[in-house]
């Protein structure tokens, strides 16, 4: 007689879990990590180029098959070619950026995210450009990677807070054009997993198509909305190492692989024994500890390096969109770092906190600078290295 799932020799879980009115049959998955990708968003991360190599060999013998990488941060090439160098056993994605992208492709890259701001708010007030506008660019570029031989995967950005009928259009683009899968994305971590679970379903309905998701961590549910969305039917998992990325983080890559092996019963590929070797070499290159990343009280919880989308809603009188809950309510602020992922907003923002006024093509050189630097010091900037700088680019006194 076999062993019973719930009990094993390392283990002992709720024999519920298998019930047979509850147990999900289990179906494959791959789990996609955005360690590097999404801790290029976290505020006290800088990676270096050698950084993201050794994290990509640590998930290669880990057993993840699956990583991605901006290409929005000084040193993107220098990695992509690096990774591709190695000829790791995982598949490298990395964001569509025309005018970069083409250099990856020449490098062998043929998996990639295209992005697509789903919610109306950010289209009007931040991008300044249409609906319409913006799905036709989607279309446009799904197609052009599509002719270039790659495997495509639109990224729905803020897909939780979206109107399905919203939701429902950009899939059936997609699809039109050719992705061959999507990713449900709950940007600010503000829905529950009921919710996630909902929205899988019907964009596996609409589209037929293989649907990850990306769920953020603001209210603690970034595992539990990962796994609804698993029991919903998805088949691509976006992980973190220690949780790592934009704000509360991610959802934690151990946390996923032990709940999915133990009681789901899901075989991950993922070697148990290389789960604390990664964290401990992630913590060992960003220097936060795993707590940076708890919602609500860590410290990373309200920490960006970007702002023209919170400007851009304080401007218009919708400054809540700009956050899973803003944090005044508990008596908190934004905490706004200029390093190498940092936006014109950000500069703007720490110009004006000191008194500092630029032109539009100061601000450019400003934000240069303080990008390079922010990689050079494998940090934000500390203010009087900002100023210093932003004095170097032209900045003055108001």
């Amino acid at each position: 007689m076999s062993e019973p799932l719930w009990r094993k020799p390392h283990w002992f879980v709720s024999p519920h879990n298998f019930d047979a009115r509850v147990q999900i049959p289990p179906h494959p998955v791959e789990l996609h990590d955005i360690t590097v990708r999404d801790g290029e968003e976290c505020a006290d991360v800088a990676f270096t180029v050698d950084d993201k190599v050794r994290i990509a060999e640590a998930l290669a013998r880990a057993g993840i098959r699956r990583m991605e990488l901006f290409l929005i941060v000084p040193g993107w090439l220098e990695a992509v070619r690096a990774i591709m160098q190695r000829q790791l056993p995982l598949q490298l994605y990395v964001t569509w950026q025309p005018g970069r992208v083409e250099r990856t492709l020449e490098l062998g890259v043929r998996h990639v995210m295209v992005w697509h701001r789903i919610l109306e708010e950010h289209q009007r007030h931040v991008l300044r450009r249409s609906r319409r506008e913006l799905l036709d660019e989607t279309a446009q570029q799904i197609e052009a990677a599509r002719r270039a031989g790659c495997h495509v995967n639109l990224f729905i950005n803020e897909a939780s807070r979206a109107p399905l009928e919203d939701l429902q259009e950009v899939v059936a683009v997609a699809r039109q054009a050719g992705a061959a899968a999507i990713t449900v994305v709950d940007s600010f971590g503000v829905a529950r997993p009921a919710a996630i679970a909902l929205l899988v379903r019907q964009v596996i309905e609409w589209s037929a198509l293989q649907v990850d998701v990306h769920c953020h961590n603001d209210f603690g549910l970034s595992t539990a909305n990962v796994l609804a969305a698993y029991e919903a039917g998805a088949t691509g998992l976006n992980v973190s190492v220690n949780g790592l990325g934009y704000r509360a983080g991610n959802a934690p890559l151990d946390e996923v692989v032990m709940a999915l092996e133990i009681l789901y019963g899901v075989k991950t590929g993922v070697r148990y024994e290389d789960l604390p070797v990664l964290s401990q070499l992630v913590t060992e290159i960003t220097g936060l500890p795993v707590g940076y990343f708890k919602p609500v009280s860590g410290p990373g919880a309200f920490s960006m390096e970007q702002w023209t989308t919170g400007a851009a809603m304080e401007a218009a009188g919708t400054r809540p969109i700009a956050f899973p809950f803003e944090p005044e309510i508990i008596g908190r602020a934004p905490r706004v770092v200029v390093g190498k992922w940092s936006d014109a907003g950000a500069v703007a923002k720490k110009l004006a906190d000191f008194g500092l006024g630029a032109s539009a093509d100061q601000v450019a050189v400003i934000l240069d600078a303080c990008q390079r630097a922010g990689v050079a010091r494998h940090r934000p900037l500390h203010d009087d290295e900002f100023v210093a700088l932003a004095v170097a680019g032209g900045a003055t006194p108001l």
